[in-house]
């Protein structure tokens, strides 16, 4: 016997008229125009939000960790650079391949476009070598990059209530770096930090900036966790996209913006002092 539409619909609202039903609610109150547009929620100090951020993350088979400066941030990268290598060489059956020192490479963004200074230095330092191609768009460009397994990138915005990221592409800021490698590093900064995506959206309409902004950027990837993927059975596989690691280093960028306040009241009085 087949089964019309109206009847399947009949047997909808049947069962949603069951008092025993906990959802949907009897008298559900009205949305606000600022409930309708928001599914998601995030509230605390910076402090909170990035551990909100990170508590997120780990759900979605991603790691993080949080750092108080800059400094802290530079060193954690390059230990957590030198961690997951000595991982990948333990894992390693067979004999090593040759990489052409790509093994010792990271794949990022621009020195000057990551929010972190002194990194492509503090790389050097320690054995490993930034990388940021303009374009790889050759053959040549794709066999000078394939064998990197790290890359590194800052974000325009982190998403407090889902663990996203919201990495832009463009000049010196290659999409490749947050695509290709194996293993994603995303520097975050607090200031980087927010609830909602809809509170960035509204940060930046209150700026008057947000249609240069998407008209300036061609590349926008909204990244929530490792790659992913399942089968019918919904076995989970990562890694099956793009990178199967991904890791936020997230730190207090607004102290260093405090004491640079500081230097510069400091510096205004001193000119301001007769005879000096």
């Amino acid at each position: 016997m087949t089964t019309t539409r109206d009847e399947i619909l009949i047997r909808i609202r049947t069962i949603l008229s069951r008092p025993d039903l906990s959802f949907p609610p009897v008298a559900p109150q009205p949305l606000t125009a600022e409930e309708r547009m928001t599914v998601t929620h995030a509230e605390g100090a910076p402090r909170q939000l990035a551990e909100r951020f990170g508590q997120e993350l780990t759900k979605l088979y991603g790691s993080y960790e949080i750092l108080d400066s800059p400094v802290g941030a530079r060193l954690a990268l390059i230990n957590r650079l030198t961690d997951w290598a000595a991982e990948d060489e333990a894992a390693r059956k067979g004999p090593k391949p040759e990489t052409y020192g790509q093994d010792r490479m990271v794949l990022g963004w621009a020195p000057e476009k990551l929010p972190v200074d002194g990194l492509a230095e503090a790389l050097a330092d320690t054995g490993w070598k930034l990388v940021a191609p303009a374009r790889l768009a050759t053959p040549e460009a794709l066999d000078s990059v394939r064998f990197i397994r790290f890359g590194v990138t800052g974000v325009e915005a982190a998403f407090v209530a889902t663990g996203s990221l919201l990495v832009v592409a463009g000049a010196g800021q290659s999409r490749s770096a947050s695509l290709l490698p194996f293993r994603h590093i995303a520097l975050i900064p607090f200031s980087r930090l927010y609830p909602t995506i809809e509170a960035w959206l509204a940060e930046r309409r209150s700026a008057g900036d947000l249609e240069a902004l998407l008209r300036a950027h061609a590349g926008w990837n909204l990244i929530t966790g490792p790659s992913k993927s399942a089968d019918i059975e919904m076995n989970l596989t990562l890694g099956v996209h793009g990178p199967k690691f991904v890791h936020a280093i997230l730190f207090d960028d607004t102290r260093q913006a405090e004491r640079a306040e500081i230097e510069d009241w400091e510096m205004d009085a001193v000119e301001r002092v007769p005879g000096e």
